[in-house]
């Protein structure tokens, strides 16, 4: 079996343990934005060396850097692999990334793109450490149900726990018996019962410290004044991704949020 067939199982398993649920190697192949049939090929042919974008496809769909896999397919010498993914890491903790990737290293196109996807997976992986250190806990509120999925997946990935709640008036229940394990909330504007303006206002009573980040669709200038005078930390126009997610819920738990909508 080679590396690749090694990593790729591993990986595989690793997923399903995670979610519980199935991976066929056709829904992990369609998922991971290949051809259907991909990852039944490489299974039955171990022999086969995958192309370089399917590496790059399944490094981005597992969250590793595309160097690694490109290695383990028989890409990259593994010396080579090792040297670049270390100076890497040095240069990110340096912040001259843009250095190193202008280098004089003779970089093709092709190379410096790898160098920028890996320099993303590895700033996403700090900002992902930062986010769940001390093992945040986070309660999302939000009346729709694909919605605060959405969001409860993004902050799980990052390695938060979270807390659900379908209203502000849940919420408020929620914080009386839970309130000193939270680190931060993501609110929804409009919801039934109890919306998020009040709900921030009834939390922040027992809460004064405890941040809280609007996570709504809704726009109005309006909504946003009084979310911010309800004591919200900032506010995020959904949908957001999960790097603006991460961002802003990082510089709210340090007490950073930002006083403008985005």
């Amino acid at each position: 079996m080679s590396q690749f067939v090694q990593w790729l199982k591993a990986e595989w398993e690793t997923l399903e343990r995670r979610t519980g649920e199935k991976y066929s190697a056709r829904r992990l192949s369609i998922e991971a934005g290949l051809s259907p049939n991909t990852l039944y090929q490489l299974l039955k042919h171990p022999a086969v060396k995958p192309r370089p974008e399917t590496c790059r496809k399944l490094a981005a769909f597992f969250g590793v850097a595309p160097l690694l896999v490109l290695q383990l397919a028989g890409h990259v010498p593994s010396k080579e692999a090792a040297e670049t993914l270390s100076e890497l890491e040095a240069a990110l903790q340096r912040g001259d990334l843009q250095t190193l990737i202008l280098s004089a290293r003779d970089l093709s196109p092709a190379e410096v793109q790898l160098v920028q996807q890996m320099v993303d997976q590895l700033r996403t992986k700090r900002r992902e450490e930062e986010v769940a250190r001390g093992a945040a806990v986070a309660l999302v509120v939000e009346d729709t149900p694909d919605a605060r999925a959405a969001i409860v997946s993004m902050l799980q990935a990052a390695g938060l726990k979270v807390l659900e709640a379908t209203d502000g008036q849940s919420a408020v229940e929620l914080m009386k018996t839970s309130g000193s394990l939270i680190d931060v909330v993501l609110m929804d504007y409009r919801m039934p019962r109890m919306d998020g303006v009040e709900a921030t206002r009834e939390i922040r009573k027992h809460f004064p410290d405890l941040p809280v980040l609007f996570v709504s669709a809704w726009d109005e200038p309006e909504m946003k004044e009084a979310a911010f005078e309800a004591g919200a930390a900032e506010y995020l126009v959904a949908p957001v991704g999960y790097d603006q997610l991460l961002e802003a819920v990082s510089r709210v738990r340090r007490g950073e949020g930002e006083k403008v909508t985005t």
